[in-house]
C-alpha cells in the first residue's frame, strides 16, 4: 500500500514540476513577443518630462494587483 501512495506523490510533484515549466515558458514567450509602438510611445513621452511608466514600474503594478 505505501508503495502505491509513494507513485502517487512521486506522480503529483511530476506533474507540478511540468506544470511550473509550462508556466514559466508561457510567461517568457509573452515578455518576448513585445510590440514596438509600446516601445516608442514610452520614448516619446519619456521627453515631455514628469512622471514616466517604465518597464520596472508597469511590472511593479501587475504584481501589486490584487
Amino acid at each position: 500500500m505505501t508503495d502505491k501512495a509513494n507513485l502517487k506523490r512521486r506522480q503529483f510533484l511530476l506533474t507540478a514540476g511540468v506544470g511550473g515549466v509550462s508556466a514559466a515558458a508561457a510567461v517568457v514567450a509573452v515578455k518576448s513577443g513585445g510590440s514596438d509602438a509600446a516601445k516608442t510611445d514610452t520614448a516619446a513621452k519619456a521627453d515631455q518630462g514628469g512622471y514616466r511608466l517604465t518597464e520596472h514600474v508597469a511590472a511593479y503594478y501587475r504584481t501589486a494587483r490584487v
